[in-house]
């Protein structure tokens, strides 16, 4: 017999990656939006390869990326931890 609460777990989980999907979409159309509106050249000190001149906006994606690989990372090491 199904007591028809096994698709509810699966609804909820739904919901829940929905709702984060949309939240990484918002966070990231507001890092774009960031980013395009800072294209100035800056000056960046490198810790290895000295000082750099560089538009703004590739020293906000640089860092965004770095950002999302440490993020990536450490959410799969937590999950196999589980």
């Amino acid at each position: 017999m199904s007591s028809g609460h096994d698709s509810g777990g699966a609804v909820e989980r739904s919901k829940r990656e929905n709702a984060r999907r949309l939240a990484v979409a918002i966070l990231a159309a507001a890092a774009l939006l960031f980013a395009l509106f800072n294209l100035d050249t800056v000056k960046v000190d490198l810790v290895v390869f000295g000082t750099v001149t560089m538009p703004l906006v590739v020293v906000i994606a640089a860092c965004l990326l770095i950002g999302g690989l440490i993020g990536s990372y450490l959410g799969r090491r937590a999950r196999r931890r589980h």
